[in-house]
């Protein structure tokens, strides 16, 4: 293997462990501050409020409630929770939400368990004006374990596009 072959490898490996342990490593809320982390300040995206599976549900059930994806696209195509749109986080970052009803609540949410994508792009629609905003409980493994519909496709109706992703 060539010198160049192997340090690409290297920073490939370490690239994709950080991208891996990054939700899973990431503390908000009580539980940063009952570590007993000197120093420990909760993030803007702690006091993000937090909906349930089971709230969600309701909230979909009644129309109340528009559900966004902040995965990248190909996650989003792979599989996201049924009639959610997709608006990666990186479009949230960028600005780009002006397809966004401002009359709806809007929850946001991801694959990490501690939502730690998906409070950031609450908390970056909040700024931006959206005034009733959340991200789920769990992300999507948690609607997926309580039985949440899910579906695949390229494009489902609804869908924002979703860009180089």
């Amino acid at each position: 293997m060539s010198r160049s072959s192997n340090y690409l490898n290297k920073v490939l490996a370490v690239g994709l462990l950080l991208l891996n342990s990054a939700c899973a490593s990431t503390q908000t809320g009580p539980a940063a501050t009952a570590a007993g982390q000197p120093g420990a300040q909760q993030s803007a995206d702690s006091q993000v409020p937090r909906v349930t599976v089971e709230e969600l549900k309701k909230l979909i059930a009644d129309g109340q409630v528009v559900v966004v994806d902040v995965r990248m696209g190909d996650a989003y195509k792979t599989e996201h929770i049924k009639g959610s749109i997709s608006l990666p986080f990186d479009k949230i970052q960028a600005g780009d939400y002006k397809n966004l009803p401002r009359d709806k609540r809007i929850v946001t949410y991801c694959s990490c368990a501690t939502e730690h994508t998906s409070a950031a792009a609450s908390t970056m629609l909040e700024k931006a004006g959206f005034k009733n905003t959340a991200a789920l409980l769990g992300g999507t493994n948690a609607w997926k374990q309580s039985g949440g519909p899910m579906e695949n496709s390229g494009a489902a109706p609804g869908t924002a596009a979703t860009g180089r992703h």
